[in-house]
């Protein structure tokens, strides 16, 4: 992959400075304000509300483990904060507590409109090049239609290795950033785009973290479906 220079340079500055257009904007702990974004949650924390809902005594109340804490601080969702989230065709204003996270109100998702969405979401439109991968054994090299938000410092890891080799660009991931990649499905070998500082690229998980595979060219290969897709 190559890389204009100028492309690299800008990418630093913003990286280090603020999350892409996407991404979450830092919040105090004691600020009640709701975020700008919209928060798609994992299949997992999707069934935790299903099953709060369904319960015989449904409460507001929902706690979080270890993991899913921090998940929300990685994307700078702080104790206070509300933001909202969707399943089964309903939006969930959520507000975090420190124990986990409570329903403050639930209306239909047309009602509601947010700025983006965090950390994935369907992906506007396919690549030409994610069309040419072959799966092998332990491996599947599908592209998922999906783009995914990196939180601040995965993104600056990313550019720091794009600036010191813009070939062939390896980032190593801690357990939890594999696991939270792991927690919206995306396995060993799966292809998915991000974007950087109003820039798109294509990243390949692997083993250890993930490869930066290309400079996304987008064309009109194919519309990604859209609005209210379950991930």
């Amino acid at each position: 992959m190559k890389t204009p220079r100028n492309i690299l340079s800008a990418l630093a500055i913003a990286a280090t400075m603020t999350l892409t257009s996407t991404a979450a904007m830092a919040h105090s702990d004691h600020d009640h304000s709701t975020v700008s974004y919209k928060w798609a949650m994992s299949k997992n924390l999707q069934a935790k509300i299903g099953n709060r809902i369904d319960s015989a005594n449904p409460t507001s109340l929902l706690g979080l483990n270890h993991f899913e804490q921090k998940e929300l601080t990685h994307y700078s969702i702080n104790v206070g904060n509300k933001f909202n989230t969707e399943t089964r065709g309903i939006n969930f204003l959520m507000e975090r507590t420190s124990a986990g996270m409570k329903i403050v109100d639930a209306s239909r998702v047309e009602k509601v409109s947010y700025m983006s969405q965090i950390p994935i979401k369907k992906a506007n439109m396919l690549s030409k090049f994610s069309l040419n991968h072959q799966s092998h054994t332990g491996h599947n090299h599908a592209y998922l239609p999906y783009e995914w938000t990196f939180g601040l410092a995965t993104q600056g890891k990313i550019v720091r290795g794009m600036v010191q080799n813009d070939k062939n660009v390896l980032v190593g991931l801690n357990s939890f950033e594999q696991s939270l990649l792991r927690a919206y499905d995306i396995r060993h070998g799966n292809t998915f785009q991000t974007t950087i500082s109003g820039h798109q690229f294509l990243i390949e998980m692997t083993s250890s973290g993930i490869k930066v595979v290309g400079h996304v060219e987008v064309q009109s290969v194919a519309t990604a479906p859209h609005n209210h897709e379950k991930i």
